[in-house]
């Protein structure tokens, strides 16, 4: 019951705000706008008005503040103009990228935006017409792994020129200043394509290999930019999908990565998929709390990579060993 009340408290004060043509006061409100009737003084009335305007700017209203000339607050409105929904006649194909495309942020800065905007389009095309395909569900997204991801596209729009450390594909470090063109999600990665400053040339960086923060500059990009820059992406980069069982409170890269987590009684399953380096990373890195691998080809991989590891550090690896 409450919440049903809260929410036709909310319906009666949009309307308030858009049916007239001059700001609508606190006093206005308080008196005349149902469901304000309960508070039980200024100040319940005062909380429970700001939280409530406050919800409603969240879903995208724009309730606009006016002021007189010595700035003291009048009241509130919200120009229809301004709400009503603008017809943009949107193919299928238009839907769902719209639908892949709030599910890229969902768990980012721009989840609130991004899921009000979506509602307005369901309100039209149904909630099942902005559903992304099942094959297409989960396959772009946004991780930890890629939170330089909001900087670069900032940068990419407009045309700024930014500086990273960057570690390659062997691990060597060096620090790259580029002209960002575009961000392109392939295989459930992101890819910055942009101008290489230093080499001169086009060059491709995988998001999670930058490191650190991303410095936007402000030196503008010098170099033209292709209509439809292409994308290399090295073809060893194998993605493999694997599920590895950890013990509860260890995996954090896994558990950052995963595309799903059971608990069982050996420990956190933990689904995962991606390029076989970084899982190989992911997994070395909580290794002595990894209970099973299942993943041939990843199973493999850390074999191999404990068996180097052995044979770099024999000492440290010997039965019997001083301080054992």
């Amino acid at each position: 019951m409450a919440r049903r009340d809260k929410t036709e408290r909310l319906l009666n004060l949009v309307f308030a705000m858009m049916s007239t043509r001059r700001a609508i006061s606190r006093s206005d409100i308080r008196e005349n706008v149902a469901g304000y009737e309960d508070a039980r003084s200024d100040d319940a009335f005062e909380r429970m008005f700001e939280r409530d305007k406050d919800e409603l700017r969240s879903m995208g209203l724009p309730i606009e503040t006016v002021s007189d000339s010595l700035g003291e607050v009048l009241g509130y409105r919200i120009s229809p103009s301004e709400y009503e929904f603008v017809d943009l006649e949107l193919t299928p194909e238009d839907i769902i990228v719209l639908g892949v495309a709030a599910q890229v942020w969902d768990q980012a800065v721009l989840s609130a935006p991004a899921q009000t905007a979506l509602r307005k389009i369901e309100a039209k095309y149904g909630k099942s017409a902005v559903t992304p395909p099942a094959e297409l569900s989960g396959l772009v997204r946004f991780q930890a792994q890629d939170v330089s991801l909001p900087v670069l596209l900032t940068a990419a729009r407009e045309k700024r020129v930014v500086k990273f450390d960057y570690h390659n594909r062997s691990g060597v470090h060096s620090v790259r200043k580029i002209e960002p063109w575009a961000l392109i999600c392939r295989q459930g990665n992101w890819y910055c394509i942009g101008f290489d400053l230093d080499r001169m040339d086009q060059r491709t960086f995988k998001l999670p290999r930058v490191h650190g923060t991303v410095r936007i500059t402000a030196e503008k990009h010098s170099s033209p930019r292709p209509d439809h820059p292409t994308i290399e992406i090295p073809q060893s980069e194998n993605i493999v999908a694997a599920t590895i069982t950890v013990a509860a409170g260890h995996g954090a890269m896994l558990r950052r990565n995963s595309t799903s987590l059971d608990q069982t009684a050996l420990g956190d399953r933990i689904e995962v998929r991606g390029v076989l380096a970084d899982l190989v990373e992911w997994t070395l890195l909580a290794l002595a709390h990894v209970v099973t691998i299942e993943s041939p080809a990843l199973e493999a991989e850390i074999h191999a990579a404990s068996k180097a590891l052995i044979a770099a550090h024999p000492a440290g690896f010997t039965e019997g060993a001083s301080g054992a």
